[in-house]
This record gives structure tokens, sequence and C-alpha cells, in this order.
């Protein structure tokens, strides 16, 4: 019965990696990208 519950964690997991992930993507082409000339939207 704990099946749709671990299903659940691990798409939980897998969303806040993807997030932070993205944010630290973020924060890194954000802080260097305008040195480096890189324009991002």
């Amino acid at each position: 019965m704990d099946g749709p519950h671990r299903h659940f964690l691990g798409d939980a997991l897998r969303a806040v990696k993807v997030f932070a992930e993205a944010a630290f993507g973020v924060v890194i082409l954000g802080e260097y990208g305008e040195e480096a000339g890189v324009r991002r939207k």
C-alpha cells in the first residue's frame, strides 16, 4: 500500500532536484554570464 506514497516521494525529490539545478544554473549564469558577455532570458 505504500507504493503510491513512495512514488510521490520520488517525484517530489526529483522535482526538488530539478528546481535546485535550475536555480543553481540561474545563479551561476546570472552572476557570471554578464561578465562573460552572455545574455540569457
